[in-house]
């Protein structure tokens, strides 16, 4: 369950117990995320608000030296807008049991407490604000990237791009 805030946190604590969580995450898809909204899980699941943990990541970001670890910060920083409100999250995870296999959904299997129609224009409209606030992320981790002096893209993909990525960091 999500902690009221804490201004005695450290944000390496905060950063600890969010990287714990993504880790049983990977490890054991427990729980296991939704499919008509991809990736999205419950909010109750995260040790500390939302807002908590983007400022506590931020702050390990711009302290962070190797391109390696901002790259990891930098996933963390984005995957924590897959987690949505727990009531969302149990309304769309009921939809999804609703579906047939051919991908239909069994308007008799629906057992969700209100119509099927507002539930799809709920789950459209988070699907919506979920792709706005990842675009919004992108660019609050630019202004970072910017704020410790180093270019827009610090995602290298190749052995060569990772070299000249250090490199880059060295002569800063």
């Amino acid at each position: 369950m999500a902690q009221t805030e804490n201004t005695n946190l450290h944000p390496k604590k905060i950063v600890s117990e969010y990287g714990e969580l993504l880790s049983l995450i990977n490890e054991e898809d427990n729980p296991e995320p939704l499919k008509i909204l991809p990736g999205a899980l419950p909010e109750s699941l995260l040790p500390f608000p939302q807002t908590v943990i983007r400022h506590a990541l931020s702050i390990f970001l711009l302290h962070q030296d190797y391109v390696e670890d901002r790259d990891i910060i930098e996933d963390a920083y984005t995957f924590l807008d897959n987690f949505i409100p727990d009531e969302e999250f149990a309304l769309f995870q009921s939809l999804q049991v609703s579906m047939s296999a051919k991908g239909r959904l069994d308007y008799a299997g629906w057992t969700g407490g209100m119509d099927l129609s507002y539930a799809m224009i709920l789950l459209r409209t988070r699907t919506r604000r979920l792709k706005k606030r990842k675009k919004h992320a992108a660019q609050e981790l630019k202004s970072l990237r910017r704020i410790i002096g180093l270019p827009d893209k610090v995602f290298p993909h190749g052995d060569d791009e990772v070299d000249e990525a250090r490199e880059l960091e060295l002569n800063l």
